[in-house]
């Protein structure tokens, strides 16, 4: 029983240490998976990214051009009017008097039933009505009411602001100094709304702010982007994003800009032939990730995008990986 037991606490040693040997060798393993680029065409585009708000491009307030008291209102949040449309009829306070005076007047009579006196304060109403009209309230531009604050009845003042119209609805967005020399008027951008982030729409840089802002310690420019078409579910104040279109080359030979290496103001890569050798290559746009490639490969050649250096593991995991494709011919 007891060398059973001290056989048993020897095969539990030696498959620990057999266990433990594995585990280092997976840890550290004496030649690493080297991982290949293909050399492929593609789409390569640079631009600026820029966010802002959903805005009227010519929003106008309508006030009361008097004091009194609106009578009626004609048009509702997104009815669409023309310029010189009225909006709303409003009673000054002299009409209010003059005819709350005419009113009791008429009132008082009927409650004593002199026919002569109705008839008398009929007509001085009748007057008083025609004499005094309504001011009509009408709007300067054409457009969409985008906010109706007054209903019938509502005492308002010369200070109120019953309507506000918006003209159309656009992008303003502020771009930095740094990328501000790249935004020129009639460039063309995508527009994405965080309300609705499925649907982008093209829109056109139509204006430039010529005078700077500091926000956060950074000059910022605003600009205005039109988009080509408004939806109706778009709202002043919803959050755009937009991107502003700079450059973009389709079919163009891309590699990853991690694989190029720069050396006295030369661009090289590792090109896998017989073996890895360093190859220059003429660049051209980049959008940070992926670089275009004039000049210096071929559309199906391997590159290494770590490149190769004097490790001795990598160089034997090339040997390897070569010798296994060697196998594979």
């Amino acid at each position: 029983m007891k060398k059973l037991f001290i056989g048993i606490i020897f095969v539990i040693i030696i498959l620990a240490g057999f266990f433990y040997l594995r585990r280092g060798n997976s840890d550290n393993p004496a030649q690493p998976n080297l991982q290949m680029v293909s050399v492929e065409k593609g789409s390569i585009e640079i631009k600026v990214l820029s966010t802002g708000t959903i805005e009227p491009y010519t929003r106008v307030e309508v006030s009361s051009s008097v004091s009194g008291r609106i009578d009626r209102v004609e048009v509702d949040e997104g009815d669409v009017v023309k310029k010189g449309d009225i909006l709303a009829w409003i009673s000054s306070e002299d009409r209010i008097a003059l005819m709350d005076a005419a009113r009791s007047a008429l009132e008082s009579a009927k409650k004593g039933n002199d026919q002569e006196a109705i008839k008398d304060a009929e007509m001085a109403y009748e007057i008083a009505e025609k004499a005094y009209k309504p001011v009509p309230l009408t709007n300067s531009i054409s457009g969409e009411v985008i906010v109706r604050s007054c209903e019938p009845g509502q005492n308002v003042s010369i200070q109120s602001v019953l309507f506000v119209i918006a003209d159309r609805l656009v992008a303003s967005v502020e771009v930095d100094e740094v990328d501000i020399g790249k935004i020129e008027v009639g460039q063309d951008t995508w527009i994405t709304l965080d309300a609705y982030p499925d649907e982008r729409l093209k829109g056109r840089v139509t204006k430039i702010s010529r005078e700077g802002s500091l926000v956060s310690d950074v000059v910022v420019y605003e600009i205005m982007v039109d988009p080509l078409k408004v939806p109706r579910h778009w709202a002043s104040g919803m959050t755009a994003n937009v991107e502003f279109m700079l450059e973009r080359k389709d079919s163009v030979l891309v590699i990853p800009k991690s694989a190029v290496k720069e050396r006295e103001g030369k661009s090289f890569v590792m090109v896998l032939e017989e073996k890895p050798v360093p190859r220059r290559i003429e660049t051209g746009i980049t959008d940070g990730r992926m670089l275009e490639v004039i000049e210096g490969l071929k559309e199906g050649e391997l590159i290494i995008p770590g490149g190769i250096e004097s490790d001795s593991n990598q160089r034997d995991a090339v040997r390897d990986q070569m010798r296994m494709m060697r196998r594979l011919r």
